[in-house]
């Protein structure tokens, strides 16, 4: 009791203070003072509160995957700044597929030398003897595991010849619209002396085997086209990529078989890589949520609940 002062106050020292917070008291309620219990006084709300805790809960599980694509120009001497990027930067971090050509990878490179962080690693090097070429080639595809569990990764199709190289990878994500039963996503190369014409025949027969054996699937293609194109070959598929990758020219391109689902963005080239990257954003709005509201009656009154697939 403190008698100098004229109203008494009780004052407690700092060693029965953190007495209080000794490892002895965890689990054990102690039994404060009622001066120096904190007050409960709810907890935060609001709009704009609830929106953030809803965009944080949601941004693994996006309508469509979100996308980071582009011609790397040798992957081993850039991979350190591809793991700070997917480290320091949330465009990268929270990314669902990062898709990557020109890996420059062979067999004596292992795994362990190009795997990212909270990325499962599918890759897919140039066959030298069917390609007839030494260097170059080679296609790469990070899977976030926060967006897709790493047993749901599968290889459907893997080919590499001298006009195209080409590989398609099967993902069952945590989340995806009642639509789409599962993702395929294709990457693709093809060289700057390829036969056009014949690589857009392998890509045509590759997805139309895809598209046989899973119709409802979301099937997303990607990679360094050059000078080839698949506007007159997949008459159904829209491409995406409005911005320039190399130069004036726009070599990179992503095809979708959905229309309105992304909207590119360009960021800069990892490296000294001759080829700008591109961000492909989910634009796209679930057919539930398209659908006009269906109102249905009941005994107990009106009930007016939007319409499921």
């Amino acid at each position: 009791m403190d008698m100098d002062s004229s109203t008494p106050r009780l004052v407690y020292s700092s060693n029965f203070l953190h007495a209080l917070r000794a490892k002895s008291c965890i689990g054990v309620v102690p039994c404060l003072p009622v001066d120096v219990r904190k007050p409960y006084r709810g907890c935060r709300a609001g709009a704009m509160l609830k929106a953030k805790r809803l965009a944080k809960k949601w941004r693994f599980k996006p309508p469509v995957p979100s996308m980071i694509m582009g011609n790397v120009n040798s992957l081993p001497n850039k991979i350190d700044e591809l793991a700070a990027l997917t480290k320091n930067l949330k465009t990268f971090r929270e990314c669902s597929l990062l898709c990557l050509t020109e890996t420059w990878l062979t067999a004596s490179i292992p795994d362990a030398n190009v795997e990212l962080p909270d990325f499962s690693t599918v890759r897919a090097d140039r066959d030298t003897k069917a390609c007839g070429k030494r260097k170059g080639g080679g296609l790469a595809l990070y899977v976030n595991k926060r967006w897709c569990n790493p047993g749901h990764v599968n290889i459907k199709i893997s080919t590499c010849c001298r006009d195209i190289e080409l590989l398609a990878v099967s993902l069952h994500p945590y989340y995806l619209p009642r639509e789409f039963s599962h993702a395929i996503v294709v990457v693709v190369y093809i060289p700057p002396r390829a036969d056009a014409e014949a690589a857009c025949d392998v890509i045509h027969s590759a997805v139309a085997k895809l598209q046989t054996q899973h119709p409802e699937a979301l099937v997303l293609i990607s990679g360094d086209f050059n000078h080839a194109t698949l506007d007159n070959t997949l008459a159904a598929f829209h491409q995406y990529v409005d911005c320039n990758t190399r130069g004036k020219r726009t070599l990179d391109l992503m095809y979708a078989n959905v229309k309105d689902a992304y909207r590119a963005t360009p960021l800069p080239a990892l490296g000294k890589a001759d080829h700008n990257l591109v961000l492909l954003k989910p634009h796209y709005t679930p057919r539930v949520r398209r659908l006009p509201t269906t109102t249905r009656f009941s005994g107990s009154g009106l009930l007016t609940k939007p319409s499921r697939l």
